[in-house]
């Protein structure tokens, strides 16, 4: 062995990279060539396009099994709901139009008293019942009420005693997730504003969410919504349909001078303003088996609060004016239709 071989250390692997190390060390490539950063890029827009397009894909894909699903359950459950609906929104419209003569048909509600049957219930401003449009975006704030419980026979369970909900998939067997977000056994007279949401998804404005969705992450909402309504709400609002012998709707009237809260209130604001203060309403009630109505009625809702101080938070009082108020309306119905057993004002 040499000299000169003693005192060169062997350099371990691969003489390439002592080469570039080397050049990097005399200045010679210090950084990656323009070639190298061309093909770099190259190859990272091509993944990303084809990344881009699998994407799209996979939704596209997954929006077209949900729209098939939806077209599906639409020709099966469809028929059952949109005939019923457009009567009821014909119906209402129609008493949002104008009041017209009373009608209080005592012979036939003598026979076939509605308020011991099952029904369905809905309430609103007039001025949001004068189109089919605006009854279904109003429908959203209707709320079972003192109305009902003054005027029915029927006893139902307190709408808020139970465990609170998003879904009715998070209920007891036998149970559901109500308007107030509460588990709780079906009610009569059942509110329309239920099957209104969970009918939503069978209506255009659902399928053009369905077609908007630009993320994998939104279309899977709308899946998992749509599996909801299938299994749980849908077929509860078709059991309601089939079973409901009449509608209830009142209509209550907005009151000359009175300012009303805006649209930043919130969507009920205006409404439970209305029926906090004595009121006009209009009443009405159809046979859905024939279609025939057997009441009419335009009355003042109106109830005198007693034992009121002003000490009492403001909410509190107006909470307990609209009671006052819809059961006095209701009293009035019940007077009207010859119910010798109509009494005060529950709460005066």
């Amino acid at each position: 062995m040499s000299s000169s071989e003693e005192q060169e250390p062997r350099k371990r692997g691969l003489p390439a990279v002592h080469a570039a190390r080397d050049a990097r060390a005399a200045g010679k490539a210090r950084y990656p060539s323009v070639k190298f950063w061309g093909y770099s890029g190259l190859i990272l827009a091509v993944g990303a396009i084809l990344n881009w397009k699998w994407s799209n894909n996979e939704v596209e894909s997954a929006r077209q099994a949900l729209m098939a699903r939806q077209r599906a359950t639409t020709i099966e459950l469809g028929p059952r709901w949109f005939p019923v609906r457009d009567k009821i929104e014909h119906w209402t419209t129609e008493l949002a139009g104008e009041p017209g003569a009373e009608i209080i048909d005592r012979d036939a509600l003598k026979s076939w008293d509605f308020r011991d049957k099952a029904g369905i219930y809905l309430r609103l401003r007039v001025q949001d019942a004068k189109t089919p449009e605006s009854i279904r975006a109003g429908a959203k704030d209707s709320l079972r009420d003192a109305f009902t419980s003054c005027l029915m026979h029927t006893a139902n369970p307190n709408p808020t005693a139970g465990a609170e909900c998003k879904r009715t998939r998070d209920c007891p067997s036998g149970e559901f997730c109500n308007e107030q977000d509460h588990c709780s056994k079906l009610a009569q007279p059942f509110n329309l504003r239920e099957g209104y949401r969970a009918m939503r998804d069978l209506t255009d404005d659902w399928i053009h969410e369905v077609q908007d969705a630009s993320t994998d992450l939104r279309l899977r909402a709308l899946v998992g919504g749509f599996d909801d309504a299938v299994r749980d709400d849908i077929p509860r609002v078709v059991e309601v349909l089939q079973r409901a012998q009449y509608l209830l709707v009142v209509l209550d009237e907005d009151v000359p001078g009175m300012a009303l809260p805006g649209a930043d209130a919130g969507p009920s604001a205006a409404a439970e303003a209305i029926q906090a203060a004595a009121h006009l309403a209009r009443v009405g009630v159809w046979r859905l088996s024939d279609g025939k109505q057997v009441l009419r009625l335009r009355r003042e809702a109106g109830g005198q609060l007693l034992g009121a101080t002003p000490s009492v938070d403001a909410e509190v009082l107006a909470s307990r004016a609209r009671q006052a108020n819809s059961c006095a309306l209701a009293l009035e119905v019940r007077n009207a239709m010859g119910d010798t057993s109509a009494g005060s004002v529950p709460g005066q």
